[in-house]
């Protein structure tokens, strides 16, 4: 746990951007801060910085005591501390900005949605949230790189296949740093929009399509996500974007798929985020040829990706 926040806290551009989302939302002493999954208490250490009034961190594990030393430590005094999941917090103090990084390499996997949708109960009217909204892309993936990564069952030797275990794998999705040279040019489409702003569904579906326009092989596809923060201040994992802790989602295939000029790449995607869930991801991929005949078809669901 304390690595993790050892990354994320060496992360400059994800800081930076808080730093400068906070500072133009708080109005110095009277600005009340609710921190909701606040971690070691760093943005909440900003909000003092900037002149909060009072911060509240909504921290349900023993990072919270960490905060506190860690607060102790810096000489900031205007913080309260809760120890609960926020969703379990009765009677929350109102807020005039409620703020939560709880934003993962796969977007919505630390529950994000629900974590918002709650957050209403803490913001007084007029209040602001951060962030405000995200945008999901998606992209076909064209270089086998990372397939054979994930498909290194084959080449175990000894005379021996894994295929079974192999098709175990390609139901999972991979955190990676995926290469622009790895993704169909012009390919990336916005598969997924979520207004914070509003109470939104933690399950999201999406269905594509690419036409393609010369013969490719396909061997996934590639996922990232960009936040609005506030005030034209936004946090992106695309790319060619600046660097982060966070990286991109590779989400393979159970075989490469071969297309031909003309025929057209469909892509249905399914997203659990409920908390109770964590996340859950299913993916069904088919390839049409230019007439409309179905020439592919591979379903994926990260149930079939777990051994248990």
């Amino acid at each position: 746990m304390i690595e993790y926040q050892r990354i994320i806290l060496a992360d400059t551009v994800r800081n930076e951007a808080f730093a400068r989302a906070l500072q133009s939302a708080i109005h110095t002493g009277e600005s009340v801060v609710a921190d909701i999954g606040s971690g070691t208490g760093f943005l909440s250490f900003l909000a003092s910085k900037l002149g909060a009034k009072e911060c509240h961190l909504y921290e349900q594990s023993a990072l919270l005591d960490l905060s506190r030393a860690l607060a102790h430590e810096n000489g900031i005094t205007n913080l309260r501390f809760h120890r609960q999941h926020s969703t379990q917090v009765r009677k929350p103090v109102q807020a005039d900005i409620v703020a939560s990084e709880t934003l993962g390499n796969f977007v919505l996997e630390e529950g994000i949605i629900e974590t918002m949708n709650d957050a209403h109960r803490f913001l007084k009217p007029g209040g602001v949230l951060l962030p405000q909204s995200l945008r999901q892309f998606v992209a076909p993936i064209v270089s086998d790189r990372l397939w054979k990564e994930v498909t290194s069952w084959d080449r175990v030797g000894h005379d021996l296949t894994f295929r079974n275990a192999r098709e175990i794998s390609c139901q999972n999705i991979y955190v990676r740093t995926l290469r622009e040279s790895d993704l169909l040019a012009g390919g990336a489409q916005e598969w997924d929009s979520v207004n914070f702003l509003k109470k939104n569904d933690p399950i999201r579906t999406a269905k594509l399509e690419w036409s393609v326009q010369q013969p490719m092989t396909i061997f996934g596809f590639g996922l990232w996500w960009v936040v609005h923060l506030c005030s034209g201040i936004t946090l992106s994992t695309a790319p060619d974007a600046a660097k982060t802790h966070w990286e991109q989602i590779y989400m393979p295939v159970l075989e490469p798929l071969a297309l031909e000029a003309g025929d057209r790449l469909q892509l249905k995607l399914s997203v659990d985020s409920h908390h109770a869930v964590r996340i859950h991801i299913a993916w069904d991929v088919r390839v049409l040829a230019a007439n409309g005949a179905p020439r592919s078809h591979q379903q994926l669901d990260m149930h079939a990706g777990q051994v248990d």
